[in-house]
């Protein structure tokens, strides 16, 4: 199975078959839209075979895009380009594979046969800059007949293809003939509230029925791709080891102490597993109440950290839980180091909470990632159950 680098696309896609095509269909106007050099990088990684199509932009742009991720394309001796971009402009070349007539699909065909052919089967991915501007040059028609021929040979020796379109206002016999097409269409859109991020969303899959699952994702460079999450919220009674759980757990951590208490929102980054979060930890003491109600209306989760030896604080922690409403949370029974400490089950039955209760020693970092993976899940869920 091909593997995007992706983790909860590879969650949900199961890996791509080979054999299989897949289109990250993207809305016009998003910044970044080369989703798939990011696939190709991957593979690449993993020493697989990796074939990169450039038809809208000159092949010394790939070491470019490369570099802006921190990644020297340099390394890969198993990546191969395929020039159809300069014979275009009539501009000279240095790659070995060229297109000859890029109005041509069969001179596309011609080209990544031959590579097949001398490399024999191995897994790999053939990844196509712009399969818009193999539309446009080639002929809608003629350019998507010889994409079914180019998906068939690459399944033959082993390969995934794999393809950027900028979802412009086509025909919709077109686009309906693309859906045919295919096998995969992961569309890609902007969402615009708290912070500006893509969601990606699987609107077709032919190999399970993960069909119209999504999540959202932002490119970073250097880093790449990340699932998003651009706000989660951590709260809990006064000293109870909030500072020290986000603290645990975050990339970059802004405190707003004074004599060891926390005096005003603290903010910091997860970055974990393929996953970044924007993290926003509220002081404990009762007059920082109200700052829950704004922060409820924009968080996708919430944690509530608890001191698991102080009980009787279970019912202040309780009512600053459902000032945030219907939003996934995590109940964190913090301190369990300590003599007394309440173990989950017991923090749960006092608290009388219908979710998760994960453990954790915020000090040591013990539990703390656990916690955080606990929490995406469960935004994960949420945010597809809408």
């Amino acid at each position: 199975m091909i593997e995007t680098g992706i983790p909860k696309l590879d969650e949900y896609l199961g890996g791509i078959p080979p054999g299989k095509s897949l289109v990250f269909s993207v809305e016009p106007g998003v910044e970044e839209s080369d989703v798939g050099i990011h696939v190709l990088h991957h593979n690449l990684e993993k020493g697989k075979r990796g074939i990169y199509v450039v038809s809208e932009s000159s092949p010394k742009n790939v070491v470019r895009k490369f570099a802006d991720f921190n990644w020297d394309v340099k390394r890969y001796e198993n990546l191969t380009i395929v020039d159809g971009y300069s014979s275009l402009v009539g501009a000279p070349t240095e790659e070995k594979y060229v297109v000859e007539e890029p109005h041509d699909i069969r001179s596309y065909e011609d080209a990544l046969l031959e590579i097949l052919e001398k490399n024999g089967e191995q897994e790999g991915v053939i990844v196509f800059d712009s399969l818009s501007n193999l539309l446009d040059m080639c002929g809608e028609r003629e350019a998507l007949e010889g994409i079914e021929r180019i998906n068939k040979d690459a399944g033959s020796f082993g390969f995934a293809t794999i393809y950027n379109f900028i979802a412009w206002p086509y025909k919709e016999a077109l686009l309906y003939r693309i859906k045919r097409t295919f096998n995969s269409i992961i569309e890609i859109n902007m969402v615009e509230d708290v912070a500006t991020r893509q969601r990606l969303t699987i609107k077709k899959i032919d190999w399970n029925n993960n069909e119209g699952k999504k999540f959202d994702f932002k490119i970073f460079k250097p880093g790449g791709i990340r699932v998003y999450i651009p706000k989660i919220s951590v709260i809990g009674p006064y000293q109870s080891g909030k500072t020290t759980f986000i603290k645990a757990m975050a990339r970059n951590f802004t405190p707003v102490e004074r004599m060891g208490a926390t005096v005003g929102v603290e903010h910091a980054t997860v970055d974990y597993k393929g996953y970044r979060a924007e993290i926003f930890g509220i002081p404990g003491q009762e007059r920082f109440l109200p700052l829950l109600d704004k922060l409820g209306a924009s968080s996708m989760g919430v944690f509530l950290v608890v001191d698991s030896t102080k009980p009787h604080e279970f019912e202040y922690a309780k009512r600053m839980l459902e000032r945030f409403g219907g939003i996934p949370f995590v109940v964190v029974a913090n301190k369990q180091d300590l003599p007394g400490a309440l173990r989950k089950e017991e923090v749960k039955a006092r608290m009388g909470v219908q979710g998760d209760v994960m453990e954790s020693v915020a000090i040591t970092g013990q539990g703390v990632y656990e916690a955080f993976e606990r929490m995406v899940e469960k935004i994960m869920e949420w945010l597809n159950a809408r």
